[in-house]
């Protein structure tokens, strides 16, 4: 049942494949976009909501110019929206030690959690990590591979993103780890258009664009970074290729995802633009056997 200027949010109970969340964020945002009077969210139907759901959907309404007030929400829900932060997402930028975090030690989550680009990122990064592992469980010869994956993705958008901020998110479920990490910035295309690199490749095709960064393409001027694995193409690899896990990202009016099933690579309508980047990794919580990390570095 949908009420006069509110959007109804589904119960999201699962993610058959990875992103395919985005088919009910998509719907949202472009409900509340398109509405010009006054919205609310009206969440009477959700029951339960998918860490790769739930998350996006707070960092759009951290972004969002309109007001959006939140009804019809079930008290387990609510619990859980003010344990995550939901309502305010949880700013991290002058973080300095795991203590204040020790509540979430023993959750399956850390808070949905902003951080300003020009903050110490690599010290709070360390922070929210030692809480995943310690809250997690996180098998020891899965340190570094998260360890390196959160170093080079939150890394992007320090330098390419022209974002003033970035968004992480973890959560673990069953054996699995859902991260999510965003920016809102210029996206990936917009990256490339800025620095005037492979623009006779891409041409207007923002899905070539994802193609070609996950790839290895970079627009890091560094001689031969194009070919070396810079950022995300390398991260992705060690994801699917090596964790046997899923990758999926979503910028501008393009996504781009990598699972057990191959890769897609796919422009969709202006209507749901992502304006930024948000990519959504599922990893396990310990390397399958035969696992060798330095196989993904250079």
């Amino acid at each position: 049942m949908t009420i006069a200027n509110s959007v109804n949010i589904p119960n999201v109970t699962r993610d058959d494949r990875i992103g395919s969340v985005f088919n009910h964020l998509f719907n949202v945002i472009h409900q509340t976009e398109t509405e010009k009077a006054s919205i609310k969210w009206d969440f009477r139907d959700a029951l339960f909501l998918h860490p790769f759901f739930l998350a996006p959907l707070a960092i759009y309404r951290d972004n969002c110019d309109k007001h959006i007030p939140c009804i019809g929400v079930c008290a387990d829900i609510r619990s859980y929206f003010d344990a995550v932060r939901f309502d305010h997402v949880y700013d991290v930028s002058e973080l300095s030690s795991q203590d204040v975090l020790y509540a979430y030690l023993n959750k399956s989550y850390i808070p949905i959690s902003r951080f300003s680009v020009k903050s110490n990122v690599d010290k709070i990064q360390e922070i929210l990590q030692a809480v995943i592992e310690t809250q997690s469980k996180v098998a020891g010869n899965m340190r570094t591979p998260i360890s390196h994956l959160l170093s080079e993705l939150i890394g992007n958008i320090s330098e390419h993103s022209g974002s003033k901020h970035g968004y992480l998110f973890c959560q673990k479920v069953k054996k699995d780890l859902y991260i999510t990490i965003a920016d809102c910035g210029k996206t990936i295309y917009g990256s490339y258009v800025d620095t005037n690199k492979y623009i006779n490749e891409i041409g207007t095709n923002e899905a070539e664009a994802l193609r070609i960064a996950n790839e290895g393409f970079s627009t890091k001027d560094r001689p031969g970074a194009e070919n070396r694995g810079y950022g995300i193409s390398k991260s992705r690899e060690m994801i699917v290729n090596g964790l046997r896990g899923a990758f999926f990202m979503l910028s501008g009016t393009a996504f781009y995802r990598h699972d057990n099933n191959g890769i897609d690579s796919i422009n969709i309508p202006e209507a749901f633009r992502w304006d930024g980047t948000i990519i959504l990794v599922k990893v396990p919580l310990t390397a399958p056997c035969g696992f060798h990390f330095y196989n993904y570095v250079e």
